[in-house]
């Protein structure tokens, strides 16, 4: 007899797992709420709407986050045995090494776009957005500083770079993911705890975007190009310039802040500059392409009717991420 468990289920564990981990007082604490998290994030990858899709990359996101978790229990055993010994670096290394596996940073990031492909919109949100709490908050404790800022330039530069030629909205998100965590991994290196502020700017965008993705169900660039109320390109090309870090949109005040912490290393900060500027690049290059790009044989179409009520919440959403970096920023003064 098959027993059902609703989503709310999945839901509640995967919740309860990432409280575990944020306010458990042990590594081995913290490992435990990374896997109830991990198992209970499973079944909800699984869509049957589109079965294979879905099922590999739960196939594949299982075996990665399995690798990484157990190098992090593997550490935690290093760190109880050999604390007091010359190796006592060794397991900080490893931790990073892991955690930067499981939040997809490069060169670990190679699963990342692969796996967001195949879920459904709400299930991408979760992987960019609340997934990666966990990680991050055991990385900005057991960090080794050198891997860290290694890592986290790579990171920035390279998911910079891959996001140029792609098509997929699915994996323009995923490589800005990861040069976002570029940005997070930098501010961490100078121990600063507004990573934090980073991260819900940067989760908020997100949302915006996802969901606006899913209104009006968009997967690829050439149906954003087909998309024939002007409105709604305007909305996406707002939102993608605010994830992008543009400076009169909300995007760009956590950048200000990782600027404002990072400017004692002019070198570091020119290289994250550099990606965010690339990044901007291809999503300016994106927008103009969806407004100037339009097929003259659906001029005659009927209009589409699109729900007024998403619609008037997708405008209000867009609203924020134009005027919330002004009273937002007053909070920084």
């Amino acid at each position: 007899m098959n027993l059902y468990f609703p989503p709310f289920i999945y839901s509640f564990f995967l919740f309860t797992g990432t409280m575990i981990t944020v306010s458990s007082s042990s590594l081995f604490g913290a490992w435990m709420g990374l896997e109830i998290n991990l198992m209970s994030f499973i079944p909800m990858m699984i869509n049957s709407e589109n079965n294979k899709k879905s099922t590999e990359s739960a196939i594949k996101y299982f075996l990665i986050q399995a690798i990484a978790s157990g190098i992090v229990i593997f550490s935690a055993l290093y760190f109880y045995f050999f604390n007091s010994s010359t190796l006592s670096q060794v397991p900080n290394m490893l931790i990073t090494l892991a955690l930067s596996m499981k939040l997809g940073m490069a060169p670990f990031h190679f699963w990342f776009p692969e796996v967001l492909e195949g879920l459904n919109w709400i299930n991408s949100l979760i992987l960019l957005t609340w997934q990666k709490i966990s990680p991050l908050v055991i990385l900005s404790l057991f960090f080794y500083s050198k891997i860290l800022i290694t890592l986290a330039l790579t990171s920035a530069l390279l998911g910079a770079i891959s996001g140029i030629n792609q098509t997929s909205m699915r994996k323009i998100l995923a490589f800005s993911s990861i040069s976002h965590l570029g940005w997070i991994g930098g501010m961490m290196y100078f121990n600063s705890s507004l990573w934090l502020d980073y991260f819900m700017v940067y989760s908020f965008t997100s949302f915006i975007l996802c969901f606006s993705f899913w209104m009006l169900d968009l997967n690829y660039f050439s149906q954003l190009t087909m998309l024939k109320n002007l409105n709604a390109k305007f909305i996406i090309f707002i939102n993608l310039l605010s994830l992008g870090g543009l400076p009169p949109l909300l995007g760009f005040l956590p950048k200000w802040m990782a600027m404002m912490v990072i400017k004692t290393s002019f070198p570091i900060l020119m290289i994250l500059i550099l990606s965010s500027l690339i990044t901007l690049y291809f999503y300016t290059r994106l927008c103009f392409s969806t407004f100037t790009l339009y097929i003259q044989s659906m001029t005659w179409f009927k209009k589409e009717n699109s729900s007024m009520k998403n619609f008037f919440l997708l405008s209000i959403l867009t609203f924020f991420s134009i005027i919330g970096i002004m009273p937002m920023s007053l909070l920084y003064l």
